[in-house]
């Protein structure tokens, strides 16, 4: 009995010693680890965007007429004011056409006004002249010779008295008497010669002064005329120069021309199709883009004007792009609960298109010498946090002091330093035997 039972004691004891050998076994098995090292926190927002255009313009028909060409595509990228699109015109062209003819003919009917406003000018000058010129007329020279004349005539009439006394007194022969009545009436005959050119200097001047202001008066109504005649055709000048503006407008409407600088985005009509007036054409985008992202609400504290990330496209996922926010929403999307957000790319234009998407990334705050484990290596007692810390194969139970949690991380803020081993605390008590991989 006692051997036996003896026996029983040694098999109880083998059993023992193996089941610790088995787990000492157990807990000697490898265990994962992290080295703590001081490394650089940046926190950012995460988020995916659409490129689209700074400015959008939807162009919309101003006619109801048929489209006969469309020179562009979309993705096609146009200046300021080159045509687009061109609608049927041949009526439109024609009236155009007309109310150039009407423009020209009233031009050319002011410009015959103008002439005849210049000659009425003209004659009216040709006419003062003519009426000085007859004003002029001088008699003065017909008078002194009259005056001379009648001296001429009072002598000779003096020496016939005298001849015809001497006569009576038989002092002369009347030859003589007869021949001084002969030189008094030749005397007389040549002051009447005189006087009767005077009468006819005076008529003809008088003729011609009243003829001057005749004509005078002829080239003031004609000037007058030309003067009303050149207010009409000035008028109509202006009315033709309206319809021809109104019908250059409505030619105008005919092509549509691109309001920027940009790239057609949607096309929404065909050659061939009749369109109402109000009917979107095209959508244009401006050359100059932007980013659109439409982060929570919540993560607005992450973002201000001014603030940098990266942006890497979809269709180049190696590539990196560094872009600022440019504007914020002031308003938030009462459905999603999102606001959005413009960024505006500052290298690599090159390569982004409108309605491309990008993965972007804002950075919010960079922090140096920062220690960050795992959360799940942090386990909680008693309102303490702790790790266990690797020290000559053996677990050791390390208390910390934690900061926030960045993303799957925390922050360590006192109780760990730069080399120390944390273990994966799953399955771990406070001084096991551990191993591992260095």
């Amino acid at each position: 009995m006692k051997k036996s039972l003896i026996i029983l004691m040694i098999i109880i004891l083998l059993a023992a010693g193996g089941w610790f050998y088995y787990q000492n076994q157990q807990q000697a098995e490898t265990t994962d680890y992290i080295t703590v090292q001081d490394t650089e926190l940046i926190e950012s927002l995460r988020a995916s965007g659409i490129v689209k255009p700074h400015k959008t313009i939807q162009i919309s028909s101003t006619i109801a007429e048929n489209i006969e060409n469309i020179k562009y595509e979309e993705g096609a990228q146009v200046q300021k004011d080159e045509v687009l699109l061109e609608f049927d015109d041949d009526l439109a062209q024609a009236d155009y056409e007309q109310a150039l003819a009407q423009l020209n003919s009233a031009r050319a009917s002011l410009e015959q006004t103008e002439a005849s406003i210049e000659e009425s000018k003209a004659q009216i000058g040709l006419a003062q002249t003519k009426l000085e010129n007859a004003k002029e007329i001088n008699d003065e020279s017909l008078l002194v010779e009259i005056e001379q004349a009648e001296l001429e005539i009072q002598n000779a009439l003096d020496e016939l008295e005298r001849r015809q006394y001497l006569y009576e007194n038989n002092a002369i022969e009347k030859i003589k008497v007869d021949n001084q009545q002969h030189q008094v009436n030749i005397l007389k005959l040549q002051k009447k010669t005189l006087e009767k050119r005077l009468i006819e200097l005076r008529k003809s001047r008088d003729n011609r002064v009243k003829e001057a202001k005749e004509e005078l008066k002829r080239a003031e109504v004609s000037y007058q005329a030309a003067q009303k005649q050149y207010l009409v055709s000035e008028e109509n000048v202006n009315s033709a120069e309206a319809a021809v503006n109104r019908a250059e407008t409505n030619l105008n409407k005919y092509k549509v021309r691109s309001p920027i600088d940009g790239i057609i985005l949607d096309k929404f009509v065909e050659e061939g199709e009749y369109v109402q007036p109000g009917v979107t054409l095209l959508t244009i985008g401006s050359k100059n883009l932007q980013i659109e992202i439409s982060p929570d609400e919540k993560e607005l504290n992450l973002l201000s004007v001014g603030k940098k990330g990266y942006v890497s496209p979809e269709a180049y996922p190696n590539r990196e792009f560094e872009v600022e926010i440019s504007s914020i929403s002031s308003n938030v999307d009462p459905e999603r609960g999102t606001i959005d957000v413009y960024l505006k790319p500052l290298e690599g234009t090159e390569l982004l298109i409108p309605n491309m998407s990008v993965s972007v990334e804002i950075i919010s705050e960079k922090r140096e010498e920062v220690k960050l484990i795992p959360q799940n290596y942090v386990q909680e007692d008693n309102n303490s946090r702790y790790v266990f810390k690797y020290n000559n194969g053996t677990a050791i139970k390390q208390n910390i002091t934690v900061g926030e949690n960045y993303e799957d991380q925390v922050i360590v803020e006192q109780g760990l330093s730069n080399g120390d081993l944390v273990l994966n605390p799953q399955g771990l008590q406070d001084g096991q035997t551990v191993v591992i991989e260095e």
